[in-house]
């Protein structure tokens, strides 16, 4: 599987609810970063990032471009979740990603909330 495979199972894994395809994707010592949001240190810490209380369901993921180079890919999208409040939570998303050995390694994601409902 190459790298944007990897990226792709990983993101599947995410709008499908799959914990255990999600962290298939990940190296042991994963190292998660959504800066102004949280870092998580190991996979379990990214474990406990995976769910989050303030939403319901899963997320809707639309890619709408991935870069691949050597070990790193990047990928741009846009993500909609529904909220436990029953607002709808939608924003872009840019990740970048390491892999070592078909195994993320490090990823950083950046998040920009759509507030103009478009």
């Amino acid at each position: 599987m190459d790298n944007k495979e990897v990226i792709r199972k990983l993101n599947k894994g995410f709008e499908a609810g799959d914990e255990e395809t999600i962290l298939s994707c990940l190296a042991d010592d994963i190292y998660w970063n959504v800066p102004g949001a949280f870092t998580a240190n190991s996979k379990e810490e990214y474990r406990k990032q995976i769910t989050n209380e303030n939403f319901t369901g899963t997320p809707v993921i639309t890619i709408i471009n991935e870069i691949a180079e050597g070990n790193n890919v990047a990928v741009e999208g846009r993500v909609e979740s529904k909220m436990i409040n029953g607002t709808l939570f939608k924003a872009f998303f840019h990740n970048t990603y390491k892999l070592e050995n078909g195994k993320v390694k490090s990823m950083t994601s950046y998040l920009v909330p759509i507030t103009d409902n478009k």
